[in-house]
């Protein structure tokens, strides 16, 4: 499984690199905030959304901690489409100068 720091993912936003980003979590969890742009599909909903993914695509997959977004990475690469799990989640996130709660 590809896996990626949450530091490593806030370079890659601090760059201005295009990313899909998205967010596995329950409604109540997103509602605290989100990394902006992200995407919020909850991870039981991932299957009705597979076929939204593009395959020419990679998205990095984010939750609490990193182990609902790595079944979810795990789940994806399946299906053929480029997933790269956040390690740490959104737990690791801190500020690190980026905005994160209320968005």
């Amino acid at each position: 499984m590809k896996e990626i720091s949450m530091d490593q993912l806030k370079e890659k936003i601090l760059s201005n690199e295009p990313l899909h980003i998205v967010d596995v979590r329950e409604n109540d969890e997103v509602a605290l905030g989100m990394i902006p742009n992200a995407t919020h599909i909850p991870m039981q909903e991932i299957p009705q959304h597979v076929n939204d993914f593009d395959k020419d695509k990679t998205y990095y997959i984010v939750c609490a901690a990193g182990a609902r977004s790595a079944r979810v990475v795990d789940y994806l690469t399946d299906q053929e489409i480029d997933a790269v799990n956040v390690d740490g989640g959104m737990n690791a996130w801190g500020d690190g100068g980026l905005t994160y709660g209320g968005i």
